[in-house]
């Protein structure tokens, strides 16, 4: 027969195991509820970033369509700027040609070449800024292109990271009821092991039975939920490793939309230095038309005179030409512009959501990890409290 002594060390043991195993049932429960907070907080962000980053690809979309079509237009003025330059030569042959014919007065010729002269500066200037912007705006068009690709993976990443958190909910939900049920198991094994002393001396051996057969059961729902535990911090693991990728991603995304706005700004700069050009230095040769006039009614009938006058009515069509295109490009750079300035913003507010994402799928993570530490404990406490039963009832 076994001693009051270790009789009293007994029952105090099994009172000290059965509130151990409730308290840690309870924060198996507590951690089960912190894991589904947490996954609907990272799916609540996961939607708010979707649907910014939905609008933000359309931003991108239309930005990259008209940097496309700038692009052909800034094309256009840099072949039309130079056929002007060829066309100047032409007509500075032709004045020469006819002054030395005596065609035209010396007055008229060296008033003309003057124009000519002055009109060349500007237009070097012109073709030299073109050329920068041309060489901008397909830096413009590949990051654009490139920018519009990463959107659309992070839009596929973000859709199967929304499925893996879902997942994440709905096992979170599975634990929450397995963890409530231990949870009550855990207190009532508290209440009825606050009796045991009394079963004890009433030698009551059929309830001690059952408390031994719930012990057991008890032990062993914490083996169920031990590997269930493992196997989802394995897939909260997973989920919190792929959010890491995306995050890091969606930074350089970032990164790229700014470095594409700078770009974009600088292209700006020099597209407000060629319009002055143009507005004031192009326009001005446009008074050369008066010399039309004065060419038509000289008595000459040499043919220079009838191609001077082709050439400086083609220079005048392809100046407004000019003039007209590069308002149309400097209204849609600056629309532009504020569209930049929008995606910019939104790629740092879509940067809080990923932090947002980032935070809460690791606090999910981290909140998976107790129930494997806690029904690892509680293995351990069903079989103290299974293995000291048996003992007891072996000593009756």
């Amino acid at each position: 027969m076994r001693s009051v002594v270790m009789e009293q060390k007994s029952i105090e043991i099994l009172h000290k195991t059965a509130e151990d195993f409730g308290a840690i049932a309870r924060k198996v429960n507590e951690s089960s509820k912190m894991r589904k907070n947490h996954s609907e907080e990272a799916i609540k962000y996961i939607n708010l970033s979707m649907e910014l980053g939905s609008e933000l690809a359309k931003d991108i979309d239309s930005v990259a369509q008209s940097n496309n079509d700038l692009r052909n237009q800034d094309t256009i003025v840099n072949n039309t700027c130079i056929v002007l330059k060829s066309n100047l030569k032409h007509q500075k042959q032709l004045v020469e040609t006819l002054k030395e014919k005596k065609a035209i007065t010396p007055e008229i010729a060296d008033a003309h070449l003057k124009r000519i002269k002055d009109f060349e500066g500007p237009l070097a200037q012109a073709l030299e800024h073109i050329e920068n912007i041309i060489a901008s705006d397909n830096e413009l068009v590949l990051l654009d292109n490139v920018l519009i690709l990463k959107k659309k993976k992070q839009k596929d990443q973000l859709n199967k990271l929304k499925k893996l958190t879902d997942m994440a909910l709905d096992d979170a939900e599975k634990a929450i009821q397995g963890s409530s049920s231990n949870l009550e198991r855990g207190l009532t094994f508290v209440e009825k092991f606050r009796h045991v002393a009394q079963l004890v001396a009433d030698k009551n051996r059929k309830e001690l039975e059952t408390m031994m057969q719930n012990a057991n059961r008890g032990w062993n729902i914490a083996v169920e939920v031990n590997n269930s535990s493992k196997s989802q911090l394995e897939f909260a693991e997973t989920v919190n490793n792929f959010t890491e990728q995306l995050h890091q991603e969606s930074i350089a995304i970032q990164d790229l939309v700014i470095k594409k706005h700078h770009v974009f700004e600088q292209n700006l700069q020099i597209i407000t230095v060629l319009t002055v050009l143009i507005s004031l230095k192009f326009m001005k040769f446009l008074s050369v038309e008066e010399i039309i006039g004065t060419l038509e009614e000289l008595d000459s009938k040499a043919m220079e005179v009838e191609d001077l006058i082709t050439y400086i009515t083609i220079a005048c069509t392809d100046i407004r030409n000019i003039a007209a295109l590069n308002y149309d490009m400097t209204d849609t750079s600056h629309l532009n512009n504020e569209i930049e300035d929008k995606s910019v913003k939104s790629t740092k507010k879509e940067i809080e959501y990923f932090d947002s994402i980032k935070r809460e799928v690791a606090s999910m993570t981290e909140a998976t990890r107790f129930p494997i530490e806690g029904s690892g404990k509680n293995i351990e406490n069903g079989k103290k409290l299974e293995s000291t039963l048996k003992e007891l009832i072996a000593s009756m």
